[in-house]
């Protein structure tokens, strides 16, 4: 077992490492320095400092950023790892081939709830330093971010399984990201319930007060919901990475 968690361990932290210090990101930093700019220009303006704040969060954080983020790296962890070959380390090794991609699976998900927590924090400073941080201010922050790690959860598992399918997984990532998130997930009335990013948002309608979801579902059907969707796609994932074939 101390065998397998070592192998298992020293798996996750290459990953991380290979995430964090390779050329991806600097998308993350210019994600940074996007939210922090307007987030900033928006606190000089007059605003009703908590609904106004917790929607620029919830718009550029929850439905933009999230989902993009995941999508460039969940796209292509795997990938780059399948195209230069160094992935024939890992598969020909001992521990089991769906072990090795839940180990990828976690990387991902730690590696983008790091980036993702230093950008939300630079956009909330942003906008609620100059206007005072309160105590509905830091909840209207701790919100997000616990939004944005159950949204990895499922943004991560997504794009990480499309990425065996094809070598176009980028392609699907920026449809899916900017058109089915982006666009269908901000239409009103039901059709909306189709996009992840309603249920996310749905679980989180009682944590953010100062600015109500319309057409929310319940945050037990949520819940349930997000928790099936994740199951399905991380064993689709792992059943795909078993049988594939690598040159």
């Amino acid at each position: 077992m101390s065998d397998f968690l070592v192998k298992f361990g020293s798996l996750v932290k290459y990953s991380i490492r290979k995430i964090l210090l390779k050329k991806k990101v600097v998308s993350a930093f210019l994600g940074f320095m996007f939210i922090v700019a307007v987030m900033g220009y928006a606190s000089t303006q007059s605003v009703e400092k908590l609904s106004e704040g917790t929607q620029l969060m919830n718009v550029l954080i929850l439905s933009f950023l999230v989902p993009v983020i995941s999508m460039i790296y969940g796209s292509t962890i795997i990938r780059d790892e399948m195209d230069d070959r160094s992935i024939t380390h890992v598969v020909t090794s001992p521990m089991k081939k769906t072990v090795s991609y839940f180990g990828y699976y976690l990387a991902l998900v730690v590696s983008l709830n790091l980036m993702l927590a230093i950008i939300t924090t630079g956009g909330f400073l942003s906008f609620f330093a100059p206007l005072g941080i309160g105590r509905s201010a830091m909840d209207i922050y701790l919100s997000v971010l616990s939004l944005s790690f159950i949204a990895t959860l499922i943004y991560s598992a997504l794009f990480l399984m499309v990425s065996l399918l094809t070598s176009k997984s980028i392609y699907f990532g920026l449809f899916y990201a900017f058109i089915w998130e982006g666009f269908v997930g901000s239409l009103p009335g039901n059709i909306q319930k189709i996009a992840v990013s309603h249920y996310i948002k749905s679980i989180g309608s009682r944590w953010m007060e100062y600015a109500p979801m319309e057409n929310a579902t319940s945050i037990g059907v949520s819940v349930f919901l997000v928790v099936i969707l994740i199951v399905i796609l991380l064993f689709m994932g792992g059943w795909f990475f078993d049988r594939k074939e690598f040159p």
